[in-house]
């Protein structure tokens, strides 16, 4: 019987194309917010479905291989392409994701509360030191969808409080009331909450691909942005 819904594929599409265009409207478009907008369902989907990664994988060590390859390769095109210079001052999204993962497998691997209190500490305050994008907020919010697995209501209730974290993030103006950009991450729970829980393929080439998004559209991104300006 065919599940109803979204696949995992097809929310981690969601999640890449979003993730484009809010780039594309970063690089290309400052000025205007409509692709920023778009671009907040992004980081949510990402956060939920690693948070179902760590609880189903049977290899969290490949699984954050993955996500350490992606980081690595990342660095330099999230820095030249948003940066538009190496700096050691941020850090891509990347390193956000697997420290959120490693916080969430510290989590599972105990029973005693203050350790689990103390590994969601570290996770948070590694982010906040390594001014990774989205900070301690990042990977708290991946531990808290995994930690209300099944609790759609719940979780949108997290997206909001951590959009209202970025509350600093620049304003639109939505029926005369001027409202962040980052507010608009909650609309991430459409889509999530019309997630199967299924896969459409168990394909590795697949899984590295979704991986490989990240660092690859920074890099084509960062090489238009070299033809048509002639930056760096």
């Amino acid at each position: 019987m065919k599940e109803k819904g979204i696949s995992q594929e097809a929310l981690k599409a969601i999640a890449c194309v979003t993730m484009l265009l809010d780039h594309i409207g970063a690089m290309f478009v400052p000025t205007g917010y409509t692709l920023r907008i778009i671009g907040r369902i992004a980081f949510p989907i990402f956060c939920f479905l690693l948070a179902e990664g760590a609880h189903y994988t049977s290899n969290p060590k490949r699984y954050a291989l993955r996500l350490a390859v992606g980081m690595l390769l990342s660095e330099i095109p999230f820095d030249l392409a948003l940066r538009e210079r190496l700096t050691w001052q941020s850090q891509s999204v990347m390193v956000t994701l697997l420290l959120g993962f490693l916080t969430v497998e510290a989590i599972q691997a105990t029973s005693h509360n203050l350790l689990k209190l103390l590994a969601v500490a570290a996770g948070f305050g590694l982010a906040e030191f390594a001014h990774t994008d989205y900070g301690g907020s990042g990977v708290l919010l991946v531990v808290l969808f995994s930690q209300s697995r099944g609790k759609w209501w719940l979780q949108t209730v997290f997206v909001a409080v951590f959009a209202c974290r970025l509350i600093y993030s620049p304003a639109v103006s939505v029926f005369g009331h001027r409202v962040p950009i980052e507010a608009f991450a909650v609309l991430a729970m459409i889509p999530i909450g019309l997630y199967s829980g299924k896969k459409c393929s168990s394909s590795r080439a697949i899984q590295w691909a979704f991986y490989l998004f990240y660092p690859v559209h920074l890099a084509v991104l960062m090489l238009i942005c070299m033809r048509l300006y002639g930056l760096y």
